[in-house]
């Protein structure tokens, strides 16, 4: 994995935006069909499109944590969404069994949605976004700027608790300094779907609107929205 120094040069040489992604936006493409999260495949498609396909629109960077997260939720969210289809099978069937007793012809099958391994290819889906982002190797400064948010209760730490989530956004606000500083033009978006975190009822927390600016990283809080900021 890149220093984050390193990171940053990749970027600069390569000379595309970059977008950072947070581990829940990977995780949603997942349970994007339990959670009804309309097109979020399509963006995820779109996005590893962009990222890989020449010529390129964009770098997708992930911190050395938001892999060490997935690995470590991906099985469960997998299996969630392996019974969830499972479950609407069972809906069906009961549905069908009712119109049947009644004598009602509802005009169309039985579902058979675990059938097409929609949870695994969503699980690969998601799988392919992050293979194919610069992971950031762990960074004793970013660590330590984290413990101090979390001492102080600084988003998106909330009553001292989440130093991972902490880690990661330092990480990627190091990046991105970096990138300012070189004068780099292209855009930057950090992207992440965990608003209660990172947002209060307005918007984007007004302490961490405060860090974005000067550095002109772009906050999305979709999958969708993400993609579109880095691409237009």
């Amino acid at each position: 994995m890149p220093s984050i120094p390193v990171v940053a040069d990749h970027i600069i040489a390569e000379n595309l935006p970059a977008i950072f992604v947070d581990t829940c936006i990977l995780l949603d493409v997942i349970r994007s069909i339990k959670r009804k999260s309309k097109d979020c495949a399509a963006h995820a498609m779109a996005l590893h499109s962009a990222a890989t396909t020449a010529p390129k629109q964009c770098i997708i960077v992930v911190s050395h944590l938001v892999r060490h997260e997935w690995d470590v939720h991906d099985q469960e969210l997998l299996n969630e969404a392996s019974r969830h289809l499972i479950d609407l099978e069972d809906y069906s069937g009961h549905f069908h069994d009712a119109c049947g007793i009644l004598g009602i012809g509802p005009g169309f099958s039985r579902a058979n949605y675990a059938a097409h391994e929609l949870a695994v290819k969503l699980h690969g889906l998601s799988r392919q976004l992050l293979d194919c982002a610069i992971v950031i190797d762990p960074d004793n400064e970013c660590s330590g700027r984290a413990i101090n948010r979390v001492i102080y209760n600084v988003p998106p730490s909330k009553k001292g608790g989440e130093a991972k989530d902490c880690t990661i956004l330092e990480e990627y606000l190091a990046v991105a300094r970096r990138l300012n500083d070189a004068g780099f033009q292209k855009r930057r978006v950090f992207c992440t779907s965990n608003t209660n975190d990172y947002c209060d009822p307005v918007g984007l927390h007004a302490s961490l609107a405060a860090e974005f600016a000067p550095i002109n990283v772009r906050f999305t809080s979709n999958l969708g929205w993400g993609f579109y900021d880095v691409t237009h």
